[in-house]
């Protein structure tokens, strides 16, 4: 080991104690700036990642959408699956409804799906029944919307469509469409679970009077990283309407989400730098009191880089564990962070902030090593300047005024 890591070693952790005070007070400033800012990008890494992948099951890799309903869908769908680039291509068709049981009622956003389809991103959801009894008697409902139904599965709905009720107001009173409950998925994304009614197309082309027309298209892409030309391709070669990829579905959503991130990075970022500034000023103190020690060394010929290399030195050391005491305290805060919501929400909140604000029912995280090398990087820099400063004014010493100020 050289001798100047030694030495930073010795004054950093003197012999015989247990906890130097210095040191202490460093490292947690600095683990607790590392980790305010790991947790933030964590969790805005899990509320962007988490709505792509809702929006890339609400509305596929690319959306064909038409202001009219399209004709003869399943010809097209036909056409588009047989391109390379495409896995599946399902016709949809949407859109709200009355659900009623007994005495409870709520408006349902009803989705009509091929029940054949394998990519059907709602058969990871179901918790209770089976996505593969749903037939034309049948429905299958978000977990918020049965909860306010007050039904289970084998209960019963009576669904009102926006075309029954048009009939009801030419007199005909016609009787809504009572389907049994198959199934109930539950996404953790709020404005599903709340909402969602899925029936086969067919059936929901009787209760709106679609007759063999669908509302759109949802496409399946090999590479959904390239969606975006695929829907361009496609749109030149078969014009059916827009061919919306998913990265422009709520586009302002996430580049607001990803704003935010940038934005809390920097200002996160200012508690580590408030730390540096501590370890500055701790370390030019330190050159002070060791004005002798210093001019010993110099004394005994060492370098003034070598005298700046010690106190540089410990600026790292105090950096690199400061980041790793960081580092554990993210992975303690985020593993916690359920209990931590809710004493939050006791406290100061007024129901599921998160479900009210972000729609999810529970706190999304999602790693990203890229967040902890630039935090741990950042760290490091950041450290190390502070204590450069003060090894440079130590380095610039001349042993004789280090001994006589000493």
């Amino acid at each position: 080991m050289p001798w100047t890591l030694q030495l930073a070693l010795r004054q950093l952790f003197p012999p015989g104690r247990v906890f130097p005070a210095f040191a202490g007070v460093s490292i947690l400033g600095v683990g607790l700036g590392v980790c305010a800012l790991l947790v933030v990008q964590t969790v805005m890494n899990g509320f962007g990642e988490e709505h792509r992948l809702r929006i890339r099951e609400s509305y596929g890799d690319v959306r064909i959408f038409s202001v009219a309903p399209i004709e003869h869908p399943e010809a097209l769908a036909r056409v588009l699956a047989a391109d390379p680039a495409v896995v599946s291509s399902t016709p949809y068709a949407e859109g709200p409804a009355l659900a009623r049981s007994g005495d409870y009622s709520s408006v349902a956003f009803v989705r009509g799906i091929d029940p054949a389809d394998r990519d059907l991103p709602a058969r990871r959801y179901v918790f209770d029944g089976s996505l593969a009894d749903l037939d034309d008697g049948r429905v299958v409902l978000g977990a918020g919307l049965a909860r306010q139904l007050r039904v289970r599965v084998g209960d019963t709905i009576d669904l009102w469509s926006p075309a029954l009720a048009e009939r009801a107001e030419r007199g005909r009173a016609p009787l809504p469409a009572e389907l049994q409950v198959c199934a109930i998925i539950r996404t953790g994304f709020t404005e599903i679970d709340e909402r969602a009614a899925l029936i086969p197309l067919r059936r929901f082309r009787e209760l709106w009077s679609l007759g063999d027309r669908a509302h759109g298209l949802i496409l399946r892409v090999r590479e959904p990283a390239a969606a975006e030309t695929i829907a361009s391709r496609l749109e030149a070669a078969h014009p059916a309407g827009r061919y919306i990829p998913w990265q422009a579905e709520k586009r302002n959503l996430l580049e607001a989400i990803r704003f935010e991130k940038t934005m809390l990075f920097f200002l996160m970022f200012i508690i580590t730098l408030v730390a540096s500034f501590s370890i500055g000023s701790s370390l030019f103190s330190s050159v002070i009191r060791r004005s002798r020690e210093i001019g010993v060394l110099a004394a005994l010929g060492a370098r003034p880089s070598s005298v700046a290399a010690v106190f540089t030195a410990q600026g790292v050391l105090i950096g690199l564990l400061g980041t790793l005491l960081g580092f554990g305290l993210t992975f303690l805060i985020l593993g916690g962070r359920d209990t931590i919501l809710r004493a939050i929400n006791a406290l100061f909140g007024d129901g599921d902030m998160v479900g009210q604000m972000y729609q999810f029912s529970a706190v999304p995280l999602h790693y990203d090593a890229a967040d902890f090398v630039l935090a741990a990087a950042f760290t490091l820099v950041t450290t190390a300047l502070a204590g450069l400063v003060p090894a440079l004014w130590a380095a610039r010493r001349r042993p004789t005024d280090a001994m006589r100020d000493a």
